[in-house]
């Protein structure tokens, strides 16, 4: 792609519609493309061992960081978080789920932060994406500023298959969350070896923020069940907090993320190569995946503001969790909740 026309696509900002023609005509031109390509596993694998750019350490690094995640939120939650929601008074069901908030809370503010920082100071990808693409090649060197985002991202996604699974409270999208999780791996894991690190900072930043309102939210809600003056108040946060996390789960996760990374991903790099890039179908594919997951959890965001509004529901609670009867985390058993 011409610098000038690369300048161009920098401060463009496609409509849905553009960004559904333009980027269906680039996955359909660059699928005629593929017929030179050996498509088999074996050829798949080869491509990945000539092109992708991956260390025993790098790999090494990512489970042994996984596992310090593990025992930092074990740590956590025994000393601080569960300390402070019986110092808050909580019932004793919401005193169970309120440290995996709390914990969700923390990383969640520090991910997002440091996501902001590389992509509206660092690196200015947020208001230019095309940026994010413009001096990529296969063997650039990673900044040691994106290697840690990707590090600490990578690592505590391989952590929360582990804690979704194990030790969170299952709810009735956890198996969404499970696929969620291994989608957001191999999307990094793609981006980090074929180098598209800077965008991968930018989908990192769509993905973080609305998580901060969720968990807020859902501890105000905890914070209720102490009554009197606390209800009341609390009633007016998670409703503020609902509609702020609402608006920014669309805001940021159907609207900047499609407009922004993806179109960047599939698009502006289709007309910047002239030949296909390695595993570029892989991970579109992904953000692809991963756009549709969040649709199918905006339905969740809807349905609770349509049972406050019309007063089917009387306050904010998670439609997700199972209220009385639920199945247990092997999916065919239930269990009764106090």
């Amino acid at each position: 792609m011409a610098g000038e026309e690369l300048n161009y696509y920098a401060q463009k900002y496609p409509s849905y519609k553009e960004f559904v023609t333009d980027v269906s005509t680039a996955l359909s031109s660059n699928w005629n493309k593929l017929e030179t390509y050996d498509l088999t596993p074996s050829g798949w694998w080869s491509v990945l061992r000539q092109h992708g750019s991956c260390t025993v350490n790098d790999i090494v690094g990512i489970i042994a960081a996984a596992y310090l995640w593990t025992i930092a939120r074990e740590l956590l939650t025994k000393n601080v978080f569960k300390p402070l929601a019986n110092a808050a008074g909580l019932a004793k069901k919401e005193q169970e789920k309120a440290p995996e908030c709390m914990w969700k809370l923390t990383v969640s503010t520090i991910a997002w932060l440091y996501s902001a920082f590389l992509v509206l100071y660092q690196y200015d990808v947020f208001y230019h994406p095309s940026l994010a693409i413009k001096d990529w090649n296969l063997k650039c060197t990673v900044p040691w500023d994106l290697y840690i985002a990707y590090a600490a991202q990578l690592s505590f996604y391989v952590h929360s298959i582990y804690a979704t699974a194990i030790l969170d409270e299952w709810r009735k999208d956890s198996v969404v969350l499970l696929v969620h999780h291994v989608f957001t791996i191999l999307l990094l894991s793609s981006s980090y070896l074929f180098r598209y690190t800077h965008l991968g900072a930018l989908v990192l930043f769509f993905h973080d923020f609305s998580d901060i309102f969720l968990e807020l939210t859902k501890l105000t809600v905890y914070l209720k069940t102490k009554g009197g003056v606390w209800e009341t108040r609390c009633e007016t946060l998670s409703t503020a907090g609902f509609i702020a996390f609402g608006i920014s789960w669309f805001v940021f996760r159907l609207y900047w993320f499609p407009l922004k990374a993806i179109y960047v991903g599939a698009y502006v790099s289709y007309l910047r190569e002239t030949e296909v890039p390695p595993f570029y179908f892989f991970t579109n594919g992904l953000m692809l995946a991963l756009l549709a997951i969040h649709i199918w959890w905006f339905k969740f965001i809807v349905l609770m503001a349509y049972k406050v509004s019309f007063g089917k529901n009387k306050e904010v609670k998670d439609p997700r969790e199972y209220q009385k009867n639920g199945v247990t985390r092997n999916g065919f058993q239930k269990r009764k909740h106090a």
